[in-house]
């Protein structure tokens, strides 16, 4: 008759390759708000060993019966969650005076893409994964802690942006309680200071407006370093960011320009801000609306005055 034998479990160390996108991890695009990348970061999520509440018992039961443990091994954005929110806690304890939207600018621009076998990281298919499967990347809560840069954002920004998304300011006073006005110009949603970069219409030669606040001490330089879309022209302009002091602002465009040959779908490139030591990357996401037309000549931004220099 048949025999089947259980040999005792081992733990494997440095198993590659890792990390990969879990098949059952949530993907982009974004369907609500196109021109935000989701997700934004990717964190460790699978068959996390934890403490489990000896008040609940273990799904499903074994045998009928209902099993209490003080461990379990659980997979999900449930674990993932836990483990960007002890990163949070720790910058926020690190830097007091940083806003949660600098507490979210570093870990995002400070992720990596490789999976310890130095290759692109990977969905679970062992297909190449990009920015709709991880966002920035995986979180690194070490170089988090000393990102140079950041994409700040205020209060005022996400009420700006709401008016963006086409709330009137009636709408937004019920959120927030005072007498906020929406601007009589409305900003474009890809203009919202985020530390990712999405244009999900690109119609013509366009301009992308971002603002890096300097986190470090000392004088400092960070250089543009651009890896275009496929189809798509892209420069950063000023290509070259000089700082002083900690605190200090400085803003750019990133400009892009549709070649001919691009169709209408993602594409995804960087811009990375380097100085030697500290490295600012954020993903560019960029989808082109329709094929040339004559009205695209139009387009407003032909007539920024950097086109010229592109």
């Amino acid at each position: 008759s048949p025999v089947a034998y259980i040999s005792p479990s081992e733990t494997v160390l440095n198993a590659k390759p890792n990390p990969f996108v879990a098949q059952f991890s949530s993907i982009g695009p974004n369907s609500l708000t196109p021109d935000i990348l989701k997700p934004d970061i990717t964190a460790p999520g699978v068959n996390i060993l934890a403490a489990w509440s000896e008040a609940a018992p273990l799904l499903p039961r074994i045998d009928s019966k209902q099993t209490f443990v003080p461990f379990n091994l659980i997979s999900g954005t449930s674990m993932a969650c836990p483990h960007v929110s002890g990163v949070v806690a720790l910058l926020k304890a690190a830097y007091p005076d940083w806003s949660p939207a600098a507490i979210k600018s570093a870990i995002m621009t400070t992720a990596f893409r490789l999976d310890n076998s130095k290759e692109a990281m990977k969905r679970s298919s062992r297909e190449i994964a990009g920015p709709f499967d991880y966002g920035a990347g995986h979180i690194d809560p070490n170089m988090a802690s000393n990102p140079g840069l950041v994409y700040n954002a205020s209060m005022q920004d996400y009420l700006s942006f709401f008016c963006s998304l086409g709330y009137n300011s009636t709408q937004i006073k019920l959120l927030t309680g005072n007498g906020f006005s929406c601007p009589n110009h409305k900003e474009e949603v890809y203009n919202f200071n985020y530390p990712s970069i999405t244009v999900s219409e690109l119609k013509g030669p366009l301009f992308v407006k971002r603002t890096v606040t300097y986190v470090s001490e000392g004088p400092a330089v960070f250089e543009a370093n651009v890896k275009s879309p496929r189809g798509v022209l892209v420069a950063a302009k000023p290509s070259k960011l000089t700082f002083s002091n900690k605190g200090e602002k400085r803003v750019f465009y990133l400009v892009m320009k549709p070649q001919e040959s691009v169709g209408n779908e993602y594409v995804f490139g960087s811009l990375t801000w380097k100085n030697g030591e500290q490295k600012v990357t954020s993903p560019t996401v960029v989808k082109r609306a329709t094929p040339r037309s004559p009205e695209l000549t139009k387009h407003s931004h032909f007539n920024h005055p950097e086109y010229k220099s592109f």
